[in-house]
């Protein structure tokens, strides 16, 4: 009996070893059979004809970028949606728990999220040609990677400020002058970029700089309050206010290249960091589709495409920022940047951002 008993235990561990070792071996299959030859991609992506981006940057820009891959590939296209932020989280798990999976690319402006999304497995682990050239705070694994970078700016009117008022904003603290009181606008939103202000000026390390207080001094302001950032940097180029408080240097950029009449600051400690994020849903309905934009995206193609088309600033090593703007006599780099912390964004975002908005609402009774 006891022989027997040893001879089914060897049995049952040969047949667990076997199964495991099926299980991964059909994972390693699952995982290679998305061809990385880029030919061989592209006539696999030819097959399928399109592929939906749920995207986080400004739709204009977005869609420009989109038709830089279609003219590069032809015969595949893409489908732009902005969803901004969490939302976009938000809106790609409640497809996936109703089964109805439409995109093939996600574009979160919300690393926690993205973060969040690996661990639990929704997205495809796909390794692009480029991986060596991001730098190590740019890639969540083979799974995301973020390829420019987001600053924050204060963007202004260059009819509405004089050189002097410039000056003064050269200090995030200088929008307590009185002279600003009523002349800016800021956001509500909940995003990446809106939030990495606040991050900063809650910043513990900061508290003597910054921190609660301050931001009610600057709602005491009175600011123009807009829910959607876009909208108060639109009212700035139009000349209904005089600056945003704060923006991003790449829309800002967009803007200027078709003849905005503005300008921007990067007031020190200036943050910048990875914030939209972008990955292959592990649900693609045209996964080749998929890979082969996400390959393009992070090439020195798409750097370029990025670079002209949205203004933003590279990341990927090697790649000179071709952006015009950097050779104007007005234009000055960021020299002193703010690295946000990300374990500390993830906890506290929420709770941030409403206090924010309590702060706000509080100041314009």
């Amino acid at each position: 009996m006891h022989s027997n008993s040893n001879s089914l235990t060897t049995v049952a561990r040969f047949a667990g070893a076997a199964i495991t070792s099926l299980l991964l071996t059909a994972a390693a299959v699952a995982q290679n059979q998305f061809p990385t030859d880029e030919a061989a991609l592209y006539d696999a992506a030819k097959k399928e004809g399109t592929l939906v981006w749920y995207e986080s940057g400004p739709l204009e820009p977005m869609k420009a970028i989109a038709l830089a891959f279609e003219k590069k590939y032809p015969g595949v296209k893409v489908e732009v949606l902005r969803i901004v932020g969490t939302q976009q989280y938000q809106r790609f798990m409640e497809e996936v728990q109703s089964g109805k999976n439409n995109v093939d690319i996600l574009h979160i402006s919300d690393q926690p999220s993205m973060k969040a999304l690996i661990a639990d497995g929704h997205v495809a682990e796909w390794k692009v040609p480029t991986y060596d050239q991001f730098p190590e705070d740019f890639r969540l694994g083979d799974y995301a990677y973020a390829n420019y970078t987001t600053d924050n700016a204060i963007v202004y009117n260059v009819n509405k400020l004089t050189p002097e008022e410039v000056a003064i904003l050269q200090d995030w603290k200088g929008v307590l002058d009185p002279r600003f009181k009523g002349r800016f606008a800021v956001t509500s939103m909940k995003c990446g970029a809106c939030y990495a202000g606040i991050h900063m000026f809650l910043d513990p390390k900061l508290k003597d700089q910054y921190g609660e207080e301050f931001l009610k001094k600057v709602a005491a302001q009175e600011p123009a309050v807009y829910s959607e950032v876009l909208v108060g940097l639109d009212r700035v180029i139009a000349g209904e206010h005089d600056f945003t408080y704060w923006t991003w240097e790449s829309i800002a950029l967009t803007n200027w290249q078709k003849g905005a009449p503005i300008r921007w600051i990067h007031p020190k400690p200036t943050p910048v960091f990875g914030n939209s994020w972008q990955a292959v849903s592990k649900y693609a309905p045209h996964p080749n589709a998929a890979r082969l934009f996400q390959d393009w995206s992070m090439s020195e193609d798409g750097a370029h495409a990025l670079q002209q088309l949205y203004g933003a600033a590279t990341v990927m090593e090697g790649i000179e920022d071709t952006r015009s703007v950097t050779k104007e006599d007005w234009y000055q780099p960021i020299t002193e940047p703010y690295r946000v912390d990300f374990d500390r964004w993830e906890k506290n975002y929420q709770k941030d951002m409403d206090l924010w908005i309590k702060i706000l609402k509080q100041a314009n009774r």
